[in-house]
């Protein structure tokens, strides 16, 4: 039954994984951009409870710009294959402050090295200097798959951004984590950023993930 249900699951991802809306804009606008990130993962112990503290620092068009965010989280994991948590964001733009309050559901199955998740997050964002806030629901469908007898694991990753009927925009990874030890691991990202009725980005990502 497990194995019919991960077929399915990865048929499904294969599908979500192809599609870009029609509203993303192809032309020599697009955006070329890196980000650099450390995210570090702590469990307490023999309890369900776990943290993460994220850095990210972006870069867009070869320019080294000051945008850079954090996000603290704390979480619980309600069964084997179910986690909930709760973060909070704060966003460093070149002209002003954003902060974000983020909710994630996450669901996994795992069959041998095969591991596929869908994460649901609702994240709500303010930015005081100009009066803005938004609202948006981010449904992420990931397929990863640690290669036997090997320090890698490359995986596939769509992330779509909704608020009630409105498409806002798309996230397509391809990507690779290496395991550099215990504790270590390397990871590195092409992401394609597809927009509604705006260029696409492509977004190279590398950076460390740290497990104590």
């Amino acid at each position: 039954m497990k194995i019919k249900v991960l077929y399915s699951l990865i048929a499904i991802a294969s599908l979500f994984l192809a599609s870009v809306p029609s509203g993303a804009q192809e032309g020599e606008d697009n955006t070329f951009g890196g980000w650099e990130f450390l995210e570090v993962n702590h469990d307490f112990g023999k309890s369900p409870f776990f943290a993460t503290f994220y850095f990210e620092h972006d870069n867009y068009q070869y320019k080294r710009l000051e945008c850079w965010y954090t996000r603290t989280t704390v979480g619980v994991k309600l069964f084997p294959w179910l986690k909930a948590d709760v973060a909070y964001d704060f966003i460093r733009e070149p002209s002003f402050l954003t902060h974000k309050a983020v909710a994630d559901l996450t669901a996994s199955l795992k069959q041998g090295g095969l591991k596929v998740s869908i994460r649901e997050r609702y994240q709500h964002g303010w930015t005081p200097e100009i009066g803005e806030q938004s609202d948006v629901l981010r449904s992420r469908l990931k397929v990863q798959y640690a290669i036997p007898g090997s320090r890698f694991s490359p995986y596939l990753a769509a992330e779509v951004f909704t608020w009630g009927d409105r498409w806002k925009k798309t996230r397509h990874y391809v990507a690779c984590d290496y395991k550099i030890s215990e504790t270590f691991e390397f990871g590195t990202y092409y992401l394609y950023y597809a927009f509604n009725g705006m260029p696409a980005e492509h977004v190279i990502g590398l950076g460390l993930n740290l497990y104590i």
